[in-house]
């Protein structure tokens, strides 16, 4: 079912909006209304929203203000813009956002209700349709456009350790190279939206290993920017809590204590932290925890048990546990093959 939120300071507009549509018949569900934009912005935060139905003028967040709110926290959402003028400038920014549609007020009350939703839906399968890979892109191809869509590989380092995998598969024919440029900076753009980044130009690359070399260096100076930026957006705030989780590895981390440091419910982190990361937060500090003593045993010369330490293992026997089964193998095995032993 796709989720409809209603935002408009009408009470009675809401209603009737509500009540006026045979939501269900088109596979709708009005997930909530709401009378202004700052309570919808909270909503979406807390609710999950497919498409939303927003009247353009309500007092202290108009619907274009909101609209641009809502992309940066949650740029999949769609918009329905609702107004009694016909302003040309209100439907080019609605279009701008990315908006399925522009709807009169007054018109609403001539036209069918059904052929409205039916528009709309039409609109937003097709929008949706848009995000599928092209049926010519090859197994390859579209494996890495699975990959990148999901905007995991941003946040989690096992994700992006298997895009760079993927794209230094592909082989490095000059349409490929053009595919995979298209498509980087398709999810660039997203990205930074997300992250209120400035925008960048995606460069023309000669062979695959140029993008996976682009990639690395793109999203460690992102992660090295971070350090100076305030809490913003909930994706700013989950790759704020990645850096911490690294930073404090060896220390006791818990949700409770991650989301208090971005400052959000240990409920909500939960939920933003799954959909970003693509992993529950304990399966993610594992994996890192597991990363940080695989380079420590190949670049130190720690014991297995100081190892175990700095990677936030104080039982040597769980560290031991905890690592075969990640890895196929003991620490020491690990080391002493280089690597090369399991996964």
């Amino acid at each position: 079912m796709i989720r409809v939120l209603i935002v408009d300071d009408d009470k009675l507009a809401r209603r009737g909006l509500v009540s006026l549509m045979d939501w269900e018949a088109y596979g709708m569900v009005v997930a909530g209304d709401v009378q202004n934009g700052k309570t919808a912005l909270q909503f979406v935060r807390e609710h999950p929203v497919d498409l939303v139905f927003v009247d353009i003028d309500m007092p202290e967040m108009n619907g274009i203000e909101f609209m641009e709110e809502c992309r940066k926290i949650k740029p999949e959402v769609q918009f329905v813009v609702l107004s009694f003028f016909e302003n040309f400038s209100y439907v080019q920014a609605t279009l701008r956002l990315g908006g399925l549609d522009y709807i009169s007020k007054t018109s609403m009350e001539l036209d069918n209700g059904d052929a409205i939703l039916q528009r709309i839906l039409e609109k937003y399968e097709q929008r949706n349709n848009k995000a599928l890979p092209p049926k010519e892109m090859g197994e390859e191809l579209a494996a890495i456009w699975e990959v990148c869509r999901t905007q995991h590989w941003f946040f989690s380092d096992g994700a992006f350790e298997r895009l760079k995998e993927l794209i230094s598969q592909v082989e490095p024919k000059a349409s490929n190279v053009r595919r995979l440029e298209m498509m980087i900076a398709r999810y660039i753009g997203e990205l930074e939206g997300m992250l209120e980044l400035p925008e960048i130009m995606v460069p023309l690359f000669s062979d695959t290993e140029e993008i996976v070399q682009w990639l690395s260096s793109y999203r460690s100076k992102v992660y090295e920017s971070m350090a100076d930026r305030s809490l913003g957006s909930d994706a700013e705030r989950i790759l704020k809590a990645v850096i911490y989780m690294k930073e404090h590895l060896e220390e006791d981390l818990s949700t409770s204590t991650v989301a208090e440091y971005i400052g959000c419910s240990r409920s909500y982190f939960c939920i933003i932290f799954k959909k970003l990361s693509g992993l529950s937060f304990g399966d993610y500090l594992q994996q890192v925890r597991i990363e940080r003593a695989k380079e420590l045993l190949l670049n130190s010369s720690d014991s297995v048990t100081e190892i175990a330490f700095s990677s936030g293992y104080n039982d040597i026997y769980y560290f031991n546990r905890v690592f075969r089964k990640a890895v196929n193998c003991s620490p020491m095995e690990f080391r002493k093959n280089r690597g090369r032993t399991g996964g």
